[in-house]
């Protein structure tokens, strides 16, 4: 079989169309050119596709079967296209980020939904990390860029940009000893066992927030949020993650007496220093802080 895109073209623009005159003035084409082409197509496919005997032509029963496929092969011709186009514009197959674990899942959704809308063609690869890793994952090449809530100032090694913010309140189950305090100062704090992330390079939180003279050290979140329901101890856990929890009374937001009574952390967009960034990871920055933005504006509305 030696049929070319031209003939299922012509194909679909005569069945569309209902004349070869009207697909020849759809196409740009002399008529005899999609006459021939047709023509053609039934020799290569060896089956007669359309009745002629009337005044415009009408789709035989081989022609109605194929045409289903002749547009499916045109669709994919077509995607094919578009992805090539795509490519040559300096858009990667294949993007990887490397994501803090404390970003919401469902923010992150939100956000990869609108990246499967705007690149169709580009495969995705998200690594997840805790602290400092996002920016070791980036240096390292793994990554393209990373979502990093950074301990202190954003990873050297890497260029960042500020995204938003993200809150923190400090919990404790309801039978802990300090679930019962009005007012919970740092020396309050310190007999009690503190529940504090650490990185899988042994990186923590700095010592500006460590006030318990007991600490464990956990790389998971979900898990230090367990150990603190069962009143091991407390911590500090993103405000999204308890918030539910606060609500139902499973955990207690302890009254502090320093920071308001919360911490904010920063979040960040990391990369590569001194690499631009590619079409994709640009993107990639500029929807989470609109949504970042747009989930504030919801708080405070």
């Amino acid at each position: 079989m030696g049929f070319s895109i031209e003939y299922l073209e012509a194909f679909t623009a005569a069945v569309e169309t209902g004349s070869f005159s009207a697909a020849a003035r759809r196409l740009g084409k002399a008529q005899s050119r999609i006459s021939t082409a047709i023509a053609n197509l039934e020799i290569d496919l060896g089956v007669e596709l359309f009745h002629r005997s009337g005044r415009y032509p009408t789709l035989t029963p081989q022609g109605e079967h194929l045409l289903r496929e002749a547009r499916e092969i045109l669709s994919r011709c077509r995607a094919l296209s578009n992805h090539a186009d795509i490519l040559a514009g300096g858009v990667p197959p294949t993007a990887c980020i490397a994501v803090d674990e404390l970003i919401p899942s469902s923010m992150l959704a939100e956000l990869l939904e609108g990246f499967a809308e705007t690149f169709p063609h580009t495969d995705v690869e998200i690594i997840t990390g805790v602290m400092g890793d996002v920016g070791k994952i980036v240096i390292s090449g793994r990554a393209e860029a990373g979502i990093e809530i950074p301990i202190g100032s954003p990873s050297k090694g890497c260029d960042w940009r500020l995204l938003g913010r993200m809150d923190f309140c400090v919990v404790a189950a309801p039978h802990h000893p300090l679930a019962a305090l009005k007012r919970v100062t740092p020396e309050k704090l310190a007999p009690h066992r503190q529940l504090v992330t650490i990185s899988n390079r042994g990186e923590g939180e700095p010592d500006a927030y460590l006030f318990g003279t007991r600490i464990w050290h956990c790389q998971s979140g979900p898990l230090i949020k367990e150990l603190i329901q069962r009143g091991q101890g407390w911590g500090s856990l993103p405000r999204h993650q308890v918030s539910d929890d606060i609500q139902a009374g499973r955990l207690v937001e302890l009254p502090l007496t320093v920071a308001g009574g919360y911490f904010q952390a920063d979040i960040c967009f990391v990369w590569e220093k001194g690499r631009p960034l590619l079409p994709t990871t640009e993107w990639l920055a500029e929807a989470l802080t609109a949504i970042l933005k747009a989930s504030h504006t919801k708080k405070t509305t």
